[in-house]
């Protein structure tokens, strides 16, 4: 087994499966969960629709397999506004622990779980999941995640190859459904020498307010995961 805990952006990863912490009510506004719905709004649906039914409960595992990754998303926290509790946190542990080989998990990337939003003191965290994923068998391998804001993932490199190829803000436009006035704040703040990653685009503030507000990143992201898999061709300008 190999265990490593990284500083960076869990979406770099290689592992064949990543954990995504979640509450119980069908909510991913805030967090790592936000990043996950915007990388994977197909996910986001079903996971919705098994919490409207109240089928999902706190230290259960929901494993989403129509990506690659695979996605296990971590019950920790019942409702949103609450903390995250660390039983469940535990919880989570040993059902991971106990079944990995049975659902055919080699490798695994994981955030500190409940340490940020969840409100739970991370070096209380950093104990338990040492405890419970430091010494597992050489069947598996595990890296753990210290969130880096600043750290690139393969979206924003996506993004940064699209800004190269000079299209202008109507060409995307036209295949994005973004308003041509959004690209040309989206072309600034990339060329102001201050972003490196996607959280950087959608905290990227001009005169007090965010340059691109919720449905404009939800857009942009479905965009570039689209473009990125050459699902998205744009037309040339007409002259």
């Amino acid at each position: 087994m190999a265990y490593k805990e990284l500083s960076g952006n869990i979406f770099n990863t290689s592992a064949m499966a990543v954990v995504n912490t979640v509450n119980c009510i069908g909510a991913m506004g805030k967090g790592i969960a936000l990043d996950f719905k915007l990388r994977y709004p197909e996910m986001f649906k079903e996971y919705q629709h098994i919490c409207s039914q109240h089928l999902l409960r706190p230290g259960q595992i929901l494993p989403y397999r129509k990506t690659s990754p695979i996605i296990l998303n971590f019950a920790i926290k019942d409702d949103w506004k609450d903390p995250s509790r660390i039983e469940w946190v535990e919880e989570t542990l040993i059902k991971f622990v106990t079944n990995y080989r049975q659902m055919g998990i080699t490798s695994i990337a994981f955030p500190w779980m409940g340490a940020m939003n969840g409100g739970i003191p991370v070096d209380v965290i950093k104990r338990l999941m040492r405890q419970y994923l430091s010494n597992l068998p050489d069947d598996i391998d595990v890296e753990i995640y210290d969130f880096d804001p600043k750290a690139p993932c393969h979206l924003f490199r996506t993004l940064q190859n699209l800004i190269s190829k000079k299209y202008s803000s109507s060409q995307l436009e036209e295949v994005s459904l973004i308003k041509s006035r959004y690209w040309e704040k989206i072309f600034s703040a990339m060329s102001s020498g201050t972003v490196s990653s996607m959280n950087d685009i959608c905290h990227f503030i001009v005169d007090g307010k965010r340059i691109i507000g919720k449905t404009n990143i939800e857009r942009l992201f479905k965009f570039l995961t689209k473009y990125e898999s050459n699902l998205i061709v744009i037309p040339e300008s007409l002259f």
